[in-house]
Parts: structure tokens; C-alpha cells; sequence
């Protein structure tokens, strides 16, 4: 939390009250307006989806993640 707090004092970072669709739970989400972030956070989802589609490994998704940004 200290770290968000800490965000939040630099770039002033919105929560937001976002109901999901499947399980109709409602959840708290940061927004962060910051273009790296937003870029990181697309190359994460991105990776997120190939491991889950199996077009990656599990080590080659941690590989990934200990390698950022330095990835080919």
C-alpha cells in the first residue's frame, strides 16, 4: 500500500469501482495516466494471453518478466 500511496503522491492516480461481468463482484482499479506504464502493462497482457494460450512456457513467461525491458 505505501508503494501506491507513494504513486499516487507523483501522479495523482485515480481508483475506479469496476463491476466484472462474470462473477458480478466488484473490484477497486488503480489508473494510472503514464505512457510507459500503459506500454508495460500491454506487453504484460500480451504475454499473460500467449502463456495462457500455451504459445509460451511457463519459464519462458518468467524469463520474460526477469529480462524487461531489456527483451528482444
Amino acid at each position: 500500500m505505501y508503494t501506491l500511496f507513494e504513486l499516487d503522491e507523483h501522479y495523482d492516480m485515480p481508483l475506479y469501482e469496476v463491476k466484472d461481468k462474470k462473477t458480478k463482484e466488484t473490484h477497486i482499479c488503480v489508473g494510472f495516466d503514464y505512457s510507459l506504464l500503459d506500454d508495460f502493462l500491454s506487453d504484460w497482457k500480451k504475454k499473460k494471453e500467449e502463456l495462457a494460450k500455451g504459445r509460451i512456457t511457463r519459464e519462458e513467461y518468467f524469463e520474460w518478466k526477469i529480462k524487461w525491458p531489456h527483451n528482444d
